[in-house]
């Protein structure tokens, strides 16, 4: 995406994790009220809340159905009482800044008033005025850089949407069932074609 900066991989490392726990005065570990994914990702948040416990992360995990959940992330912080962890799904289309505006923005679609770093929405603001590429690749890669230094948002696993094409469709290429790149789902139905 343009501006786009890579996500880091993180390793897993278990003592390193051990060590800044204690590191950051939690020798011990800490509760965690809830840890809440998106539906229909529960087998991956019981994962995540397996992985926090080796390190003394202790959390609960609070299904939700769908609707509930998106209801809750659009109205704030006080949907969230006490500590959360929350498995959000950010789908980046387009650019960043679509991610941005919808996912960390102050008064975001997706975070309301949970994200709000008003530096970073100052100079996401600057971006968005900018005509200068140079300025606007700069403000870019800085507001990016201060959310994954400052762990504002932690990616967990990035999510492989797979498509493939049977022997059984008449189809000559993966164009002629997906539309576009990024479309996730074959369509329409009526006009896939299987062979005779």
């Amino acid at each position: 995406m343009q501006y786009g900066l890579p996500w880091p991989e993180l390793e897993f490392n278990l003592a390193k994790a051990r060590a800044l726990m204690k590191e950051a005065g939690h020798p011990n570990g800490f509760t965690v009220d809830w840890l809440t994914p998106l539906a229909p990702f529960y087998s991956r948040g019981e994962r995540v809340v397996a992985q926090l416990q080796a390190i003394g992360i202790r959390a609960k995990l609070q299904v939700m159905e769908r609707g509930v959940f998106l209801q809750r992330a659009q109205s704030g912080k006080q949907q969230w009482p006490g500590v959360q962890m929350i498995m959000h799904g950010a789908r980046i289309g387009g650019t960043w800044t679509n991610w941005y505006e919808s996912f960390f923005k102050c008064g975001g679609f997706n975070s309301a008033d949970r994200l709000c770093v008003t530096e970073l929405d100052a100079k996401f603001a600057r971006y968005q005025a900018s005509i200068d590429p140079v300025e606007r690749k700069q403000l870019a890669e800085e507001v990016q850089r201060a959310i994954m230094d400052n762990h504002y948002l932690i990616p967990v696993f990035r999510h492989a949407f797979m498509n493939a094409i049977g022997p059984r469709i008449a189809a000559q290429k993966w164009q002629d069932v997906f539309p576009t790149i990024t479309t996730g789902y074959a369509y329409p139905w009526e006009e896939i074609k299987l062979k005779a």
